[in-house]
């Protein structure tokens, strides 16, 4: 029992050192390319996410904790991960739903964790390393911002729609029918804390970014 303990010791402290000397790994360096039912076991999806890097990459307890519908509701929750994903590997993550048939053209966002970050990630992967938008740069600033912030883009928005997610996954806030390539976003009522501003354009996602709000 002790050597099995001392060589679970050895393995985090060796995945850790390798996470350590990694590169700086950021929400666009994952891609949800995946879902499927398990075949016996009743309202249980696996959700393949790609992490994209080299074979130094390493994050540490990976899950995805909660699932969004496109209508902002929670239709699925997640089980913390120990171990964790190398870069450039796909790795199944198990999760709850409520349904035992993925619906058709099945459409929502996942909240997934890693180290000590959070991401929100779009299914159809459409953003980050697979996004063949890869060069229309999106910012928000300023950021943190207290009353109001702005979304900039190099190119003009053609009937944007902005949805705002609290960490539990919740949509607090929707702003439709959005145009030109600097928009006006509102705290109205946002409590402090951390958001994600998914950014939607027609049917196509644009992409995701965090925000804080403060007072």
């Amino acid at each position: 029992m002790r050597i099995k303990i001392q060589i679970l010791l050895i393995t985090i402290l060796y995945l850790n050192s390798i996470s350590t000397k990694a590169q700086e790994i950021h929400c666009d360096d994952f891609c949800i390319t995946d879902v499927r039912m398990d075949s016996i076991t009743p309202n249980l999806m696996y959700v393949t996410l790609f992490f994209t890097g080299g074979t130094n990459d390493f994050i540490n307890y990976p899950w995805v904790s909660e699932i969004v519908n496109a209508q902002g509701d929670t239709i699925g929750h997640g089980t913390w991960n120990f171990f964790g994903q190398f870069g450039n590997t796909n790795t199944d993550y198990p999760v709850t739903v409520e349904f035992n048939v993925i619906p058709d053209d099945f459409r929502a966002s996942m909240i997934f964790h890693y180290d000590t970050s959070i991401c929100l990630l779009n299914f159809p992967c459409t953003t980050g390393i697979v996004d063949p938008n890869k060069n229309e740069q999106v910012r928000i600033y300023p950021n943190p911002f207290s009353t109001e912030t702005k979304v900039y883009s190099e190119k003009h928005f053609n009937d944007l729609t902005i949805k705002i997610f609290d960490l539990r996954g919740q949509m607090v806030k929707q702003v439709e029918h959005q145009n030109g390539a600097e928009i006006s976003l509102q705290r109205n009522g946002l409590l402090d804390g951390i958001y994600f501003v998914q950014l939607i354009e027609g049917n196509r996602n644009i992409g995701t970014r965090k925000v804080i709000v403060v007072q």
